[in-house]
């Protein structure tokens, strides 16, 4: 069954362009306070109007979108499927030369070596990857891994390397994670002086992708999986590690995550559509 994603556009573009009038600058209107206020709580009532009026019309909008396409009727269960992993791994289908238990030995063996040595390893083409940081090409990831050091600050820290696996969709790419762990004991990056915070990092996904001569092309890291976890602030990578040890990096990726006033405000207006739509609640 092939999927359908005409459809989704359709329900939220009416909504979506409301509420960009809503929130746009009010400009002249300023000079008329009681105005603009009673303006604002029609546009926010209409925007609310049409998201419960746009939502109940979305199965029919997805049929006819089906009908357009030639697709066909929408399963709601078909979202939930799930591949046969075995099979795109081991089968005809995966032509990647590397099998995946040895892609997942040589990603180990990387990571026992540790990142700063690992320079004879990347392909030429080779890109480090983090949620907020780069793409750094090879030579500024081997300089910027090569010049600092975690252990002086964290002597017991551990990784805590875990759950690898070759991507079914990718296979030549290791899937893993890590739950780092330590003790701010010493000083760090040469200025923060040890406090004795045992640092708990979330669990963070990582990934390690390979050429067919075996050199790694990509790594990703820091991806937080659930922020809840750790006194990190919910934080990944070197940012935790020093928001956990009251040092927060001084730009707004390196401090936990906020919710912005725009988004409270679609939050708002997603409550406001419900209670529209069952006055019940």
């Amino acid at each position: 069954m092939r999927t359908i994603t005409a459809a989704p556009a359709r329900v939220h573009a009416a909504p979506l362009n409301v509420a960009r009038r809503v929130v746009s600058k009010p400009g002249p209107r300023r000079a008329s306070a009681p105005s603009t206020r009673s303006s604002d709580r029609k546009s926010a009532r209409t925007c609310a109007t049409e998201m419960t009026s746009t939502s109940t019309t979305a199965g029919n909008d997805a049929v006819l979108v089906a009908e357009d396409l030639d697709l066909d009727a929408p399963n709601p269960s078909a979202i939930y499927d799930v591949v046969d992993e075995d099979e795109m791994l081991y089968g005809a289908s995966n032509t990647f030369p590397i099998k995946p238990d040895e892609l997942v030995a040589k990603c180990k063996s990387a990571l026992r070596a540790g990142f700063a040595n690992i320079g004879d390893e990347l392909a030429e083409d080779f890109e480090f990857i983090g949620p907020v940081v780069g793409p750094l090409p090879r030579d500024a990831f081997v300089n910027a891994v090569g010049g600092f050091d975690l252990t002086t600050g964290f002597p017991d820290m551990k990784s805590n390397y875990h759950h690898f696996r070759v991507d079914p969709f990718e296979t030549n790419r290791v899937w893993f994670q890590n739950r780092t762990t330590g003790t701010h004991a010493g000083k760090l990056a040469g200025r923060f002086e040890a406090t004795g915070t045992k640092v708990e990092c979330p669990p963070q996904a990582l990934s390690m992708t390979f050429n067919e001569s075996g050199k790694i092309t990509k790594i990703t890291v820091g991806v937080v999986m659930d922020r809840t976890i750790g006194n990190t602030g919910g934080l990944g990578g070197v940012f935790g590690l020093f928001n956990a040890i009251g040092s927060p990096l001084p730009f707004p990726e390196g401090r936990p995550w906020k919710m912005s006033k725009r988004y409270k405000f679609f939050q708002w207006l997603g409550r406001l559509s419900a209670k529209r739509a069952d006055p019940k609640k």
